[in-house]
């Protein structure tokens, strides 16, 4: 139960930063298995980044989300702007786009009914501990929360890593994009992911179309950077906007809707618990680094820690002991997937648009199933061995890159 020390402090069993999927989707499994009073502290509102994410169609159902998709697709195509495309094609609709905010207010509904939420409207602008193990949460009207658990779900914030000085994300994605409407996209049921660019963004982009003649579209920049400029994001935007066809001429007369804009964090750390502390979603780096996909992890991670949580209230114990139960599961199923994407980050998105455009047809061998797999879960994935050694020879091609323009750098200074 939630209990009132004084005027400006308020005790609750776990206190939630951030309102998006993951601390939702924590919410939600935390209510279902226990009476912890829980409060949830968001800035701005329930899903007020508000994107358009595309995920799989089978998370959707898993999470009984399927009122809140707003487009369903049966062909993906990866698409280069030197020209080269890959298309696969499905009997059924495996991908979808998701009405974030609307997904988010209906965990939100299903965490009140079935247990004690209150939900915080106002930043948490710092965190210290108690003395006793559990945390006290400064919030920007006054009041001060405490609670034994923190479950960090604040996004691209990092509230608790950046407060307690914690290993973090080790690379961001900077993204910005549209929704448009007005478009004249010639098939609703095809997805496009857009190729890494060195004029439109080395994140690479995308184009999704939605319900009443509305498009998502956009482009990231990836950075070891948590702060971006932000301003070069978005004129790589407005550029692909006008430069990539076809997607220039169907979105010639379209007119912007909403802007969807933001950094995603990616490369998780090592660790996401601690002492009556845990970090899911973004806050902990879990978008899919291959594809920037988040919608899915962020469910799956929040329920993880829910379930870690519901374990910890029944002992009240908050240690890592018991918290690690949800660090343990997820190293067991998604460790070594990350730790691939991780290592192999520097030569994927660091190669240029030319490689890319050479990789594109070898993409289009795959069947319908792995390139399924390879957005999921970053198939094939490959021994230790291979991964150093792509590493290797990578680091040889930089070097030698280096080497060749050193020389006729220094070739050229001479003859003048």
């Amino acid at each position: 139960m939630s209990d009132r020390r004084d005027r400006h402090t308020y005790t609750y069993d776990v206190v939630i930063i951030g309102g998006g999927l993951a601390g939702l989707s924590a919410a939600a499994i935390i209510t279902q298995g226990s009476d912890a009073a829980i409060a949830i502290v968001e800035g701005r509102g329930i899903g007020s980044n508000n994107p358009t994410p595309m995920t799989f169609a089978d998370v959707v159902e898993q999470f009984d989300l399927a009122d809140y998709v707003q487009g369903r697709y049966r062909r993906f195509t990866f698409h280069s702007p030197l020209g080269n495309k890959s298309s696969h094609a499905y009997d059924t609709y495996p991908l979808v786009t998701l009405d974030y905010r609307g997904a988010c207010g209906e965990l939100l509904r299903r965490s009140r009914a079935a247990g004690s939420v209150t939900l915080i409207l106002t930043k948490a602008t710092r965190l210290q501990g108690t003395g006793d193990g559990g945390w006290r949460v400064h919030l920007a009207n006054g009041q001060g929360i405490t609670a034994p658990l923190l479950i960090d779900a604040s996004g691209q914030g990092l509230f608790a890593t950046r407060a307690l000085g914690l290993p973090g994300p080790r690379m961001f994605s900077h993204c910005f994009g549209q929704t448009l409407t007005g478009c004249d996209v010639p098939d609703l049921e095809e997805v496009f992911f857009l190729a890494s660019s060195d004029r439109f963004g080395d994140g690479g982009g995308w184009l999704y179309p939605l319900a009443d003649g509305r498009v998502s579209f956009g482009y990231a920049t990836l950075s070891t950077m948590a702060e971006y400029p932000g301003w070069m994001v978005k004129e790589r935007y407005y550029r692909a906007l006008q430069e990539f066809a076809p997607y220039a001429g169907w979105l010639a007369d379209a007119q912007p809707d909403h802007i969807e804009a933001g950094t995603i964090p990616i490369c998780p750390p090592r660790r996401f618990v601690y002492n009556g502390l845990l970090l899911v979603g973004d806050a902990a780096g879990q978008a899919t680094i291959w594809s920037c996909m988040g919608c899915e992890m962020a469910l799956l991670s929040g329920q993880l820690a829910g379930r870690a949580a519901i374990e910890a209230h029944r002992r009240r114990d908050y240690s890592t002991a018991t918290l690690g139960i949800y660090q343990r599961r997820w190293d067991q199923d998604y460790r070594r997937i990350y730790r691939q994407g991780v290592l192999l980050a520097p030569v994927i998105w660091g190669q240029g648009e030319v490689n890319w455009n050479r990789q594109i047809p070898l993409v289009q061998q795959l069947t319908p199933e792995q390139m399924l797999a390879r957005l999921r879960i970053n198939w094939p994935l490959l021994p230790w061995w291979k991964i150093a050694f792509i590493r290797a020879y990578d680091w040889v091609g930089r070097i030698r890159r280096s080497l060749v323009a050193w020389l006729k750098s220094h070739r050229h200074s001479r003859e003048v």
